[in-house]
């Protein structure tokens, strides 16, 4: 977020050295950054890693599930089995489109009931235990999986606070720095290279934040009555006519966003949050 702040600290790096105080503060300022930095990279760094391995465990099940219920279904037509018939048709959008609870939930139940009826659909429509038990083990990877990206998730929240605090103590830096350059420092140029750089990023932070489409997980329509807010923060918003909420003006960083309608299910959604970007997100809600 200070980048030109920084380059203009270390064009002046001659001025600055030359002046005891002011040369402590653009230390202490450089290396609150520095290890904002650290944590910003180690926490999208993780979170990427859990996202993209429970995202291939996902698409490995549905597949997997899909192609087994779309030959369960002749089965099922052929007994006129109304329950397995609705049950079994379906499509990877079924599972796609829902959230993680609810796309769980519809494969274990697709699982259980081959399991159930395998002796049945071994002799009729050729589907083999083999493949029963393949599909059973990718289900119970991607449940355990959610745990995992859930534990994560928890465990990043201290690295989160982390760096809400160091955002503190750099505003703090600027604040100290601000008064050495523009009050005590004659240096003209430098003064206002550095005011330059203060509107610069006040203008950025106006359009940093996240803009999320809530829908409706049965039917993709917008949902009007939701709202979204930032744990641990006082940022809030209610969504507007077209299911969007909007939370703007955040500083760049890793964040927890819940989402709640009233009649829905709560969810909630990590958010990485860059400067100067609104990062666009969609998000379904089940009934409750």
């Amino acid at each position: 977020m200070y980048q030109a702040v920084q380059q203009v600290l270390k064009a002046n790096n001659g001025l600055s050295k030359g002046f005891s105080r002011l040369n402590t503060e653009v230390l202490n300022f450089e290396q609150t950054i520095a290890r904002i930095n650290e944590l910003n990279a180690n926490l999208s760094a993780g979170t990427a890693g859990i996202t993209n391995a429970n995202s291939q465990l996902e698409q490995n099940m549905t597949e997997a599930i899909c192609k087994l219920a779309r030959v369960a279904l002749v089965w099922a037509k052929d007994t006129s089995n109304m329950a397995l018939i609705n049950l079994f048709d379906v499509t990877k959008s079924d599972f796609t489109k829902v959230s993680d609870a609810a796309c769980s939930a519809k494969a274990n139940a697709i699982i259980a009931q081959i399991e159930a009826n395998s002796k049945d659909l071994a002799n009729e429509v050729n589907i083999k235990t083999t493949a029963i038990s393949a599909a059973r083990k990718l289900v119970t990877d991607y449940q355990a999986s959610l745990g995992t990206a859930q534990s994560a998730v928890k465990a990043n929240k201290g690295l989160n606070a982390e760096t809400n605090e160091l955002f503190a103590k750099a505003d703090v830096s600027l604040v100290i720095i601000n008064d050495l350059v523009v009050n005590a420092l004659d240096e003209p140029a430098f003064a206002n290279a550095f005011m330059a750089t203060k509107v610069i990023n006040d203008a950025a932070v106006r359009s940093t934040g996240v803009s999320i489409a809530v829908t409706n997980a049965a039917t993709n329509e917008p949902i009007t009555s939701a709202w979204a807010y930032v744990e641990g923060k006082d940022k809030k918003d209610d969504a507007d006519q077209d299911g969007i909420c909007e939370l703007y003006k955040m500083r760049p960083g890793i964040y927890t966003i819940r989402i709640e309608a009233e009649g829905y299910q709560t969810q909630t959604l990590t958010a990485t949050i860059e400067q100067g970007k609104i990062t666009e997100l969609e998000i379904s809600l089940n009934k409750s």
